[in-house]
């Protein structure tokens, strides 16, 4: 009897693990340092994965890495493949109950410094015992991530991507135009769109949903602003707005705490009323388990009481 051994039997979960890494920053270095193996080991597990598919997956351009064509068909199958042991480990970890599990989140800047951290509390009182680990980046990085199942869901400002993810609502968040308290615009109960032509601005960054939200309605109202700098967090925004820099529009949820101490103060614009819809978002095919379905509600009912609606 001749037993015939088929190389492609020999691929490891690891292995895929290791693949999306180097494929995701297309450094060997960088995807060494994300699966905690040297260099040359990931070089070596590649050079083996490719010889059991029997194609190359990367090829050297100069200095730099790039997919092949076999490589980049092979991210969506080895994302999923990942992802249906990620989810089947959750639920027999769930077969006992909320004693045990992990969840992995992600949150994009507003929703991750200001809101979050709240309900991660709740949850951590009643389920002790389930580790969160709890990402924030910027909405497009979250929704990228929650593609790649690097997240089990997320929470964003705007919704990007394509579709890949289911969206459901969460709640509303205004955006104010917040000045320092010594500003001339500070002594006005409001303004207009006009008075605001020769003030210096301070933007996020690109890839921000608050940004991305402030620029639409800005376009709508016609009115072109002077961008004296741009940051990649509220708390950045802020300390540049309190120092003088600029004027910003921003999330009131990041400006309770300096609202009510009134180191800055929130401008009414006539005719100009920012607002976007916070969102949660989760890969189509993503099995959502009871702890993800718990937190995720504990979220959803616990939306903020002054701002949400």
């Amino acid at each position: 009897m001749v037993t015939i051994v088929n190389r492609n039997d020999h691929m490891e979960i690891r292995d895929l693990q290791i693949f999306l890494s180097v494929a995701k920053h297309l450094n060997y270095t960088r995807a060494a340092e994300e699966v905690n193996l040297s260099q040359p080991s990931v070089s070596i597990r590649m050079r083996e994965l490719e010889r059991d598919l029997g194609s190359k997956l990367f090829e050297q351009l100069g200095k730099k890495v790039a997919l092949t064509e076999a490589g980049q068909l092979l991210v969506p199958f080895a994302t999923r493949v990942i992802a249906v042991i990620s989810d089947a480990r959750q639920a027999i970890a769930e077969l006992q109950g909320m004693e045990r599990g992990l969840l992995r989140i992600g949150a994009s800047t507003t929703p991750g410094m200001y809101l979050i951290p709240r309900t991660l509390a709740n949850f951590k009182r009643h389920y002790p015992k389930i580790e969160v680990h709890l990402a924030v980046k910027d909405t497009r990085q979250i929704e990228d991530g929650v593609i790649r199942n690097e997240f089990d869901f997320g929470f964003v400002g705007g919704h990007l991507a394509g579709d890949d993810v289911d969206v459901l609502p969460w709640m509303t968040d205004r955006l104010v135009l917040v000045v320092p308290s010594n500003h001339h615009l500070a002594r006005k109960k409001s303004v207009k769109i006009a008075d605001l032509r020769k003030e210096m601005f301070i933007l996020r960054e690109a890839g921000s949903a608050t940004r991305a939200a402030v620029a639409h309605h800005l376009k709508k109202a016609d009115l072109e602003v002077e961008t004296v700098m741009e940051m990649e967090n509220p708390e950045s925004v802020k300390k540049a707005v309190q120092s003088g820099l600029g004027i910003a529009f921003i999330s009131r949820f990041a400006v309770e705490t300096e609202l009510k101490a009134k180191s800055l103060v929130a401008v009414h614009v006539e005719g100009l009323d920012i607002h976007r819809e916070l969102k949660i978002v989760y890969r189509k095919d993503k099995h959502l388990g009871r702890a993800a379905q718990t937190f995720i509600d504990i979220a959803r009912k616990s939306g903020h009481p002054d701002f949400a609606r």
